[in-house]
């Protein structure tokens, strides 16, 4: 008897460590949004004081080279109020065989949806004017202020400026 309760313990801590940590993967679901009109909502609904969207493909080089600096702004940013998220352009019949394992394999960190809508010379003026949907393409928006950029940032203190230049911007 005076054995049991040292046993139920050694027992109960080798149980405990032995369990794997429960991982927080914000992207071990992809939303796939089918139009426009539902990212529009997820931009009106102004949850974050300054929104990064990135418009990208895992078959465009220079979004790919771009993503680490999207990485670095949602781990320097986390504390600011500033929501990234990463929009897919692909075809949602890749989700499983290149977005996925991409996602996984790079540890892509911030939100990622794909856009199903294809019918871009109807929505890509609401995002900007200029843009006729080649990628990447970054859209920052802190209310009604906005900043587009067509093609990639070449290092992570151009995307930075970018974002602090409306974060900090009294409106």
């Amino acid at each position: 008897m005076k054995y049991t309760l040292p046993l139920v313990a050694a027992g109960f801590t080798i149980f405990i460590l032995s369990c794997k940590p429960i991982e927080t993967n914000p992207n071990a679901t992809i939303e796939v949004l089918e139009t426009f009109s539902e990212l529009q909502a997820i931009i009106d609904a102004g949850d974050h004081d300054v929104l990064v969207l990135n418009f990208w493909s895992t078959t465009c080089a220079p979004c790919i080279k771009e993503m680490p600096h999207f990485n670095k702004l949602n781990a320097e940013y986390s504390n600011k109020n500033v929501g990234i998220l990463l929009v897919s352009l692909e075809k949602a019949t890749r989700l499983e065989t290149h977005i996925y394992p991409y996602v996984q394999k790079y540890g892509i960190v911030p939100e990622v949806m794909v856009l199903k809508d294809q019918n871009y010379r109807i929505w890509t003026d609401k995002i900007d004017e200029s843009w006729y949907g080649a990628l990447p393409a970054t859209l920052i928006i802190k209310g009604e202020q906005r900043k587009f950029r067509f093609g990639s940032y070449e290092s992570y203190e151009e995307l930075q400026t970018d974002v602090d230049e409306l974060l900090y911007k009294s409106n």
